[in-house]
């Protein structure tokens, strides 16, 4: 059995190597590989994705492969939501938020709750090149952005609020060190904050967070709440602040190759994809409810010791949310566990090309791959969580 348990290798004297470097899907990311999904005909395009559709994608454009696309569809709010939503404390901060802005700072944050096409504006790109709806957090005077990260704290665990603290000074360490684009690096400047509806402990209304590497969609509706799609990632995996090694998606990382290291060869065999897959299949854009056909070894096929594993990997996503709603879904993962199904693709390596990773269930979908850097010797992770059945609330998000 080839075990995949990593062995990093630290960029920051790397990138000394690199003359001029830029950050993962800058203009220079344009020869986009044949083996990623294809952009589907019915969305709307800026720049073209890779072509190709492997392991029974649907269609849409993947995570880094281009920049944002997107089908406009109509989003309800019927979607089967996490109970144990902390929603009270998330309105009175988000009202808190609001009453620091004046008028027309206000007017950039807040928008009508039926915007379905900008609620679904999120990317993995930085906000330069596919621009967020919201404001910058570099345009929040005086008390509102310390309120602007009050509310994204109130969201989150505080392992999910400790993941976005690392991400972005990730983005600030590109800032730091990349040659291209660093004017729009950086955790002030590259990301965004948008509430969509009023925030209300009975009506339905949505928190988006995110820039470079980030995206939190969370709606909430009543004492429940949705807090999907979700993109982690980090840009380089490792980098050090002063003397402290910092690893943003050590976690996700660890407990998703622990899955597949346990592998006898036989499970092996079966959890391997055919064919490539160079980026996440369900980035920003696919929106479709479609997901890949089910793949991979069964987890019902697992021993108990295996099967604790992958429910280890997926806490380690779910988690981020606050420990009312995490609760709640992943009871109902547990529960869906004996369907759930592991794959991997390409490299079988942590430090390796491609290496494409996934659980599949009823209703989690998390993948985690390593795209290749522009900004470090190295790869990179992106990583994607969704709920086939909640993604922004919706049961339907085709409808």
């Amino acid at each position: 059995m080839t075990k995949l348990r990593r062995t990093i290798v630290t960029p920051i004297a790397a990138a000394a190597l690199f003359s001029a470097v830029t950050a993962c899907g800058s203009d220079s990311d344009a020869d986009t590989s044949s083996t990623s999904a294809s952009t589907s005909a019915s969305t709307s395009t800026s720049t073209a994705g890779p072509s190709g559709a492997p392991n029974g994608f649907p269609g849409g454009a993947p995570g880094g492969g281009g920049l944002q696309t997107f089908t406009a569809v109509d989003l309800d709010t019927d979607g089967a939501n996490a109970s144990g939503a902390n929603t009270t404390e998330v309105v009175a901060a988000a009202t808190a938020f609001l009453a620091t802005l004046d008028t027309s700072t206000a007017g950039k944050v807040s928008y009508d709750f039926a915007d379905s096409e900008s609620r679904q504006t999120w990317s993995n790109y930085p906000a330069q090149q596919v621009p967020r709806k919201g404001i910058a957090l570099s345009e929040l005077d005086g008390d509102a952005k310390p309120a602007a990260m009050a509310l994204v704290k109130t969201m989150l665990s505080a392992q999910g609020y400790a993941q976005v603290q690392t991400v972005q000074q990730a983005d600030d360490w590109l800032r730091a060190n990349s040659a291209s684009g660093t004017d729009s690096f950086g955790s002030d400047s590259d990301y965004y904050i948008a509430i969509y509806g009023k925030p209300s402990a009975t009506g339905s209304f949505m928190v988006q967070f995110g820039g470079h590497h980030l995206a939190r969609n969370y709606t909430y509706k009543g004492a429940t709440v949705s807090i999907t799609p979700d993109f982690t990632g980090t840009e380089p995996k490792s980098f050090t602040i002063g003397s402290t090694a910092v690893e943003p998606m050590k976690e996700k990382a660890d407990t998703l190759f622990d899955v597949f290291d346990s592998l006898r060869d036989d499970q092996e065999a079966k959890a391997k994809l055919s064919g490539t897959i160079d980026d996440i299949l369900m980035g920003p854009g696919v929106d479709s409810g479609k997901f890949p056909a089910t793949q991979g070894v069964a987890v019902s096929d697992l021993s108990a010791e295996q099967r604790t594993l992958v429910l280890d990997a997926i806490a380690a996503w779910v988690n981020d949310a606050s420990p009312g709603a995490a609760a709640s879904l992943m009871k109902i993962y547990t529960a869906q566990l004996a369907q759930t199904h592991v794959a991997f693709a390409n490299s079988d390596t942590v430090d390796g090309e491609s290496t494409y990773l996934r659980i599949d269930g009823p209703r989690v979908w998390i993948e985690l791959v390593n795209t290749r850097s522009q900004s470090t010797p190295n790869v990179h992770y992106h990583g994607v969580y969704r709920d086939k059945t909640d993604d922004y609330g919706s049961t339907n998000p085709s409808a």
